[in-house]
């Protein structure tokens, strides 16, 4: 009942377009949504970053040489509320969901009580869906992926930089050094790669106990996404995969396989080329399936470069910047 503004050419446009490749194709497209987490505007190599900053990036850039590039778009100011926004097409101040949830922090209400997401909804029109990797939309019972209309999740229920307080100690000695701190951090945070079914509880998949488990939890993430598309690319539904990045927010660690790959050679810049070699992956493995051609593709940053955690900082020509958490 809340005013739209509508936009009947458009719809219908877009509606004639969709009839037309699903009539040449059989069935309804796929849609895969690629989600950066604070990869700055000016990090890609399509928007004049790339090897100029440090990082190449040919996949993320062929998307961009091949589909549509949006410039003039606006994201929220933090994680929560700009992938609230994208989940259920609804402005923040609707859903509540405003601002991340801070370490044991204990929601009041569930904002997911009175709320629709796409997922939910693509399913109830024949699509199998999944979330891979970052949520950062709710911990407890009934706020994860796989309880609000996900029909699978793989990946982790709140941000890396949860993680990573509790295991850095060069960057967060006032926390680690202090026994009491330490032990209220442990009650008040689970640190894991989870996942879950439709309806389910996450379990545990991998205890993020070291820095080394966590500088791979990407990958595993990429590892679900292929698979989910292999599977999909099966079955005779469509699929709707949010593949939701823990990169490139702080704090980077290199992946054993890109630690030292960007011309850089620092972890941001080693976490950019990750994320744009994982662009590539699922790319090509929608290719290998024969699914490409009705795939739809997006690829975008929940926003933009974080500048008060250096050197996990990227590039963008603003004079304001988006600030961590």
């Amino acid at each position: 009942m809340e005013p739209v503004r509508q936009h009947p050419e458009q719809l219908a446009a877009a509606e004639k377009k969709l009839a037309e490749l699903e009539e040449r194709t059989g069935k309804k497209p796929n849609i895969l949504i690629f989600l950066v987490d604070d990869m700055g505007w000016g990090d890609p190599g399509a928007f004049g970053g790339g090897l100029a900053v440090g990082a190449a990036t040919p996949n993320i850039d062929r998307l961009a040489e091949q589909g549509l590039k949006l410039t003039s778009t606006y994201s929220q100011p933090t994680c929560t509320p700009t992938r609230a926004a994208m989940m259920t097409g609804r402005l923040p101040a609707r859903t509540g969901l405003t601002r991340p949830t801070l370490t044991g922090e204990a929601a009041r209400v569930n904002p997911w009580d009175n709320e629709e997401t796409a997922a939910s909804l693509l399913s109830d029109a024949g699509y199998v869906t999944a979330l891979s990797g970052k949520w950062h939309l709710g911990v407890g019972d009934g706020s994860q992926p796989q309880q609000v209309g996900y029909d699978e999740y793989f990946g982790i229920l709140s941000v890396v930089s949860e993680f990573t307080q509790g295991l850095d100690d060069h960057k967060y000695p006032e926390l680690i050094r202090n026994p009491e701190r330490m032990a209220a951090l442990k009650q008040l945070s689970t640190s894991a790669v989870t996942a879950g079914k439709k309806g389910e509880l996450a379990k545990v998949i991998t205890d993020l106990d070291s820095l080394d488990k966590v500088a791979e939890i990407d990958q595993q993430f990429a590892d679900f996404s292929e698979d989910f598309i292999d599977r999909a690319a099966k079955s005779d539904k469509p699929f709707y995969l949010v593949h939701s990045f823990s990169r490139v927010h702080n704090d980077n660690f290199s992946a054993s396989e890109f630690k030292g790959k960007s011309l850089a050679r620092t972890p941001y810049k080693d976490a950019v080329v990750e994320v744009d070699d994982i662009v590539g992956r699922l790319i090509h493995k929608l290719e290998e399936k024969g699914i490409a051609d009705n795939t739809l593709v997006f690829f975008t940053s929940d926003n933009g470069a974080n500048e008060d955690a250096w050197p996990d900082a990227g590039f963008h020509p603003w004079r304001a910047a988006y600030l961590g958490h």
